[in-house]
């Protein structure tokens, strides 16, 4: 019995490491800081990738107060406020590449300089505008961002 013990023991240390799940294709997170969050919807309407473009993301840095992303075509950059649940993005800007596409490149930007609170409901950041909900992001990790950082879609700072 007590040779038993130690192998079964071995045998459910074993067993709850083959059940965990991959921590690196999503972020676990609680807070709106240092995710890659990908852009889902606006204004309730599905994003639509156009053809050859990259995801759009948004990500807050901890720490250093600024924000930056890429809007699906060029990326775009500025500062935040939090204050709880209170979210104000302010000095934004973006490169000025042509797109075939500008409208929901437009609207993004048009968004976020209207937003001024968020909400995180398991891995998914709402960013509302008056109290309505004005944009979706799912959670994500750099790795999880389709943009390859030597093709300019993630900005390092």
């Amino acid at each position: 019995m007590t040779r038993i013990l130690p192998v079964l023991g071995l045998l459910l240390l074993l067993a709850g490491a083959c059940t965990r799940q991959p921590t690196n294709r999503t972020a676990q997170t609680d807070s709106v800081l240092d995710a890659y969050w990908t852009l889902l919807s606006l204004e309730g309407q599905d994003v639509q990738r156009p053809q050859d473009t990259r995801t759009a993301f948004i990500r807050f840095e901890e720490g250093k107060t600024r924000v930056h992303g890429f809007t699906g075509c060029n990326r775009f950059f500025g500062r935040y406020e939090l204050n709880g649940e209170n979210l104000a993005l302010s000095g934004l800007g973006s490169s000025r590449m042509a797109c075939p596409d500008m409208d929901q490149e437009n609207q993004l930007m048009d968004i976020l300089s209207r937003v001024d609170s968020y909400r995180i409901s398991g891995e998914v950041l709402t960013l509302y505008a008056n109290g309505t909900a004005v944009a979706t992001f799912m959670a994500g990790t750099e790795e999880s961002i389709d943009n390859d950082a030597e093709q300019g879609g993630i900005i390092k700072y």
